[in-house]
């Protein structure tokens, strides 16, 4: 059971997981299951708070000097993926090149090479693109709190997808590792944040038409993934995790005005 002291420094273990936000002085015992490592999956939605608020600000900075809007969208788009060290973009763009093998192994052997083949080179175009399309469609009124949803549905979606689907691959990484921690409390605690943080920023009605299309987007990739690959792993995660961000955005342009 985790310590109250490991709950403590479990959200800064969330931001170091998640970013590339130098984050010092966390003790190495915080990092034990009985510190903060497992309660530090239960606060990755607010790291998404944090990144959205950075993205938001850069937004704001494009305004203020009077940029045209596509420059502003590639800029908020280009900081949130520095600022997380494009963690999960590199996730998407490796399970779309293990989409071409037809074999579960050679898929898999595919995902964990490093270079980026041509589905990978699409799937982020197309993933880029409609990030920043989705921002231009947004009013700057609106532009946080869509940011706000989206990035906090993002990075809750890997933990129901850790507890519902089994890992693939048999040698176990650091990403297994992580999953495997994820239990029912982790996943109703982040459950509980992002719903609270997203029906009070935007309404219950809007909220609640998010979370369903983000659990749209979990349920389709979750079953591509256990019949490509026999289940999920990291890049996986990371994959959802994008789809479900721009999938919330586009949603936000429709529902917000």
């Amino acid at each position: 059971m985790t310590t109250v002291k490991g709950w403590l420094w479990a959200p800064l273990i969330a931001v170091q997981f998640l970013t590339r936000i130098p984050i010092r002085g966390v003790p190495d015992w915080a990092y034990d299951e009985a510190g903060g490592k497992r309660a530090a999956l239960a606060f990755f939605p607010v790291v998404g708070i944090l990144v959205a608020t950075i993205a938001a600000a850069v937004y704001e900075a494009g305004l203020a000097l009077g940029l045209n809007p596509w420059a502003i969208a590639i800029l908020t788009v280009t900081a949130s993926a520095v600022v997380t060290g494009a963690f999960h973009e590199d996730g998407l763009a490796d399970t779309c090149d293990a989409l071409g093998p037809h074999s579960r192994e050679d898929a898999l052997r595919v995902m964990r090479d490093s270079r980026i083949g041509t589905f990978g080179g699409v799937g982020l175009w197309m993933l880029l693109t409609l990030k920043a399309s989705a921002i231009v469609s947004l009013t700057p009124s609106h532009l946080g709190t869509a940011m706000v949803a989206a990035h906090m549905l993002a990075r809750w979606s890997s933990l129901p997808m850790s507890m519902a689907l089994p890992y693939a691959r048999e040698a176990k990484g650091a990403n297994a590792g992580i999953a495997a921690l994820v239990t029912g409390r982790e996943t109703l605690i982040a459950t509980l944040i992002t719903m609270c943080v997203v029906g009070v920023w935007l309404s219950v009605t809007v909220g609640a038409i998010l979370f369903l299309c983000a659990i749209l987007t979990m349920a389709i990739t979750g079953w591509l993934y256990r019949n490509k690959f026999g289940g999920i792993t990291g890049d996986c995660l990371g994959a959802t995790n994008q789809l479900v961000e721009v999938v919330t955005l586009l949603a936000a342009t429709r529902l917000l005005h």
